[in-house]
């Protein structure tokens, strides 16, 4: 699954404290590392994205290094990498097909 960065939405704010909360508290999932396929970086936070296809307009939470949090093309996610809905009232995770 690819997906591309929603950048200008640094404004908004989750009441999880942060958005990597948010992914760990609705993802029921842990890392301590980049989700972007390949790397390993550990300056993770929780990012804004879209997956990249036209079809789809929702907004989603993934854990990406800060290079990839500013990343300006599609990013390969890890595979089992689940998408957590920006929407906080929704807590139904989107789980990463490969």
């Amino acid at each position: 699954m690819k997906v591309k960065n929603i950048n200008g939405t640094s404004q908004n704010i989750c009441s999880c404290n942060s958005w990597l909360q948010h992914w760990r508290n609705f993802s029921r999932q842990t890392t301590v590392a980049c989700r972007a396929l390949g790397c390993f970086r550990t300056d993770i936070v929780g990012t804004q994205v879209q997956k990249d296809i036209e079809y789809d307009n929702e907004w989603y939470i993934v854990p990406f290094c800060k290079s990839h949090h500013n990343a300006t093309g599609p990013v390969e996610l890890v595979a089992g990498t689940k998408l957590v809905s920006v929407n906080k009232k929704m807590k139904n995770e989107k789980i990463t097909s490969q």
